[in-house]
């Protein structure tokens, strides 16, 4: 070993707030998610509006939370779909077939439980074996306090172009 201490691979790391976010497409859906809750605890369901998220449809992935202990995918974006050629619609998150399925169900039953947004980034291997970071917004939807789906972003665009560097700055 000469002396080398293996240190452990940090997953994940939450942001304690937006401005923490490097990607600019994750702060404007997150302001908007803000603008949409106009003073309530939660924007209701009817603001998850395929006008008013047009520019984020791709990339969008909604996740239904009625049962917060099995989170399905609702609806994936194309761009989700075909970046990682599949489609994960109607899948509970713990049924999918990528590694890190464990770690994103339990985000998401965090966000369902809470009510409160979840931010930061996440490590995860392709299926060619690349290790990718990429940051995330899940945004909770519901009614009163009750939440009954997320609606999440990844920004992808690093992994599209082939980027293994982590949101701290140094080589994954």
């Amino acid at each position: 070993m000469n002396g080398e201490v293996n240190q452990p691979q940090v997953l994940e790391s939450f942001y304690s707030n937006a401005t923490e976010l490097r990607s600019g497409r994750l702060r404007a859906l997150f302001d908007l998610w803000q603008e949409s809750r106009a003073g309530a605890v939660l924007p209701g369901l009817e603001a998850i509006d395929p006008i008013v998220l047009k520019r984020f449809l791709t990339d969008l992935v909604v996740v239904d939370v009625g049962d917060p202990e099995q989170p399905r995918f609702r609806l994936v974006g194309t761009g989700f779909r075909d970046f990682f050629s599949r489609n994960y619609t109607g899948v509970l998150v713990r049924n999918a077939d990528f590694p890190e399925r464990e770690q994103i169900a339990d985000s998401y039953r965090r966000v369902a439980l809470s009510g409160q947004p979840l931010l930061g980034w996440y490590r995860w291997q392709s299926d060619d074996g690349g290790i990718y970071y990429s940051e995330f917004v899940v945004l909770p939807y519901g009614a009163g306090s009750r939440v009954e789906r997320l609606v999440v972003m990844e920004d992808l665009d690093p992994a599209r172009q082939g980027a293994a560097i982590s949101p701290d700055g140094t080589n994954g």
